[in-house]
């Protein structure tokens, strides 16, 4: 018998040694029975009402798993004497995964299991889902539930190999269709880059819609195909058709603000109002 094996026996001693009403909740808000493994030990301290797996240590509930070198699972003491998991805490080697996403590269992470709400840290987290990534040198926030990710520090989203975004904050907003997870929306805030295959856009936000396939850029904004430049206050990128628009800032006058153009054929120069 492998020490695996045992390790998740003695566990489910420890647990029906409680009556019938007095099981563990379920981890990830659903009602699968939720199963520890670990290779070094399976610790229960009941003064401070938490389990703690050490090694290869592993929480699995249903299509949901936690993967990591140390685990913690915190629970709270109900009246009829039952257990609810409140917290789950992992370190080092962080690995989230269920049916349509995987977190890899974070060195901490903490699970709410009312809020269904993951805080990963790290310096290279990387967001998976379909062929969609999400990346983050710092933290990682994901609400499960709501279908929900934020990047934070030199954050980056690459879409089907298409395109990528950098920013200092990316805001990812999926959703479900035909059994498959995709992006339905990124917001990118302060130090905004997206680059395609011809061009590359800066502003100070921006705004990425799937469904249109257009990304429209505020503040201080910069397109460039090669040597060229488009400089304005906001911008329309139709990714599809690869379209580019530099427009009046929406809410403004077209004599408040100015477009500029700085084409690299013969030193032309343009700066007028559009």
């Amino acid at each position: 018998m492998t020490q695996n094996k045992k390790l998740l026996i003695i566990l489910i001693i420890l647990l029906s040694d409680f009556s019938q009403s007095q099981q563990l909740s379920n981890f990830g808000n659903n009602d699968k029975p939720i199963e520890i493994f670990a290779d070094e030990g399976i610790e229960w301290h009941k003064n401070k009402n938490k389990y703690v797996a050490v090694g290869n240590a592993r929480a699995v509930s249903g299509t949901l798993s936690l993967k990591s070198d140390r685990i913690e699972a915190f629970y709270n003491e109900k009246e009829d004497s039952g257990m609810n998991i409140r917290e789950v805490r992992a370190k080092k080697n962080v690995i989230i995964e269920d049916d349509k996403m995987k977190i890899v590269g974070g060195d901490y992470a903490e699970y709410n299991t009312l809020k269904d709400y993951f805080l990963i840290k790290g310096k290279n987290i990387i967001l998976t889902s379909e062929s969609n990534i999400l990346k983050s040198k710092e933290k990682l926030e994901y609400w499960r539930s709501k279908n929900i990710a934020i990047a934070s520090g030199k954050a980056e989203a690459i879409k089907n190999k298409e395109f990528s975004v950098l920013a200092d904050k990316l805001v990812w907003y999926l959703q479900e269709t035909e059994k498959k997870t995709t992006v339905k929306k990124i917001l990118g805030f302060k130090n905004v880059s997206i680059k395609t295959n011809n061009e590359v856009a800066f502003s100070d936000k921006a705004i990425y819609n799937n469904e249109t396939e257009i990304c429209k850029l505020f503040g201080n904004v910069k397109l460039q195909r090669g040597e060229s430049f488009l400089l304005g206050e906001y911008a329309e990128v139709d990714l599809k058709k690869g379209i580019s628009k530099l427009l009046p800032a929406p809410g403004k006058q077209p004599t408040e603000n100015k477009v500029k153009a700085l084409i690299d054929k013969g030193g032309i120069e343009t700066d007028k109002p559009n």
